[in-house]
């Protein structure tokens, strides 16, 4: 069976990291998905840095970027991001990671 990935932890995690007062900018979420897009060698959507106009804001960049990677490495991907973030409390998202990883890799 292969692993899938709750749409709440998804949707979730764009709210925590990319949100609008204390989450990444456009331009560190582009960053970061353009270098993960050249490691893993996925095409994502939006890797300029200029918040692209026809979208309503950066969590739904956040997301689509997200979901062009298989849910392993979404998981792989958001647990990074959670490991730097200092820039807002992101606990609550961790542990919530911490436990999807521990359910969805039980042997």
């Amino acid at each position: 069976m292969r692993l899938q990935i709750n749409d709440y932890l998804i949707n979730y995690s764009a709210e925590i990291l990319a949100q609008r007062d204390y989450g990444m900018t456009w331009t560190q979420i582009a960053k970061f998905f353009r270098k993960k897009s050249l490691e893993y060698n996925v095409t994502v959507p939006y890797m300029n840095t200029i918040f692209p106009s026809h979208l309503p804001n950066r969590q739904h960049g956040f997301l689509e970027n997200l979901r062009a990677f298989s849910p392993e490495q979404q998981l792989t991907l958001l647990k990074e991001l959670c490991d730097k973030s200092k820039r807002t409390n992101i606990t609550p998202l961790k542990k919530m990671l911490m436990h999807y990883i521990r359910i969805s890799y039980k042997p």
